[in-house]
């Protein structure tokens, strides 16, 4: 098995590094949102290529709904089938992606509590690709393309 370090960034990167860049905190990106489990596909596995070239598997949990800037906005949500299910997974690319944030896209970790998902765009956070390509993260599907700005969260790695 190999053996993965505990930080993302190399020896090289931490002699200067300064820490993460975000934007602002920002109340506007915070929603608290049904999860609309009736739609196609469901509880189907959905296959997610990576930077590394392979894929991963993950559910597909549902879809949430939200608006930006007057806009409806749609994501699909997804579970990873091999770990405890107590949260879901949003991967998106949105109007910042390979300008201010990374262009592989971000990710946010919703807990699973009751009938709504906490859905706060202030956590969301790179993959550890975007930090050092030895490390095989998802690319976010073309179907959590997002045509907002989602100016919350980390920006690119500098």
């Amino acid at each position: 098995m190999e053996r993965r370090p505990r930080v993302a960034v190399t020896p090289e990167q931490k002699k200067t590094f300064k820490g993460l860049n975000y934007f602002p905190p920002n109340p506007t990106p915070y929603f608290e949102l049904p999860l609309d489990t009736n739609i196609p596909d469901v509880g189907k596995e959905v296959v997610v290529h990576t930077t590394g070239g392979d894929k991963q598997i993950y559910k597909k949990a549902g879809k949430i709904r939200f608006q930006v800037e007057g806009k409806t906005v749609e994501a699909f949500v997804y579970e990873d089938p091999e770990v405890e299910q107590y949260q879901y997974y949003l991967l998106f690319k949105d109007a910042t992606t390979g300008a201010e944030t990374y262009e592989n896209g971000r990710m946010l970790q919703i807990e699973k509590k009751g009938n709504k998902l906490v859905v706060d765009f202030n956590y969301a956070y790179n993959p550890y690709s975007s930090y050092n390509d030895s490390w095989d993260c998802p690319i976010v599907p073309e179907e959590n393309h997002l045509s907002v700005a989602i100016k919350a969260g980390e920006k690119k790695f500098l």
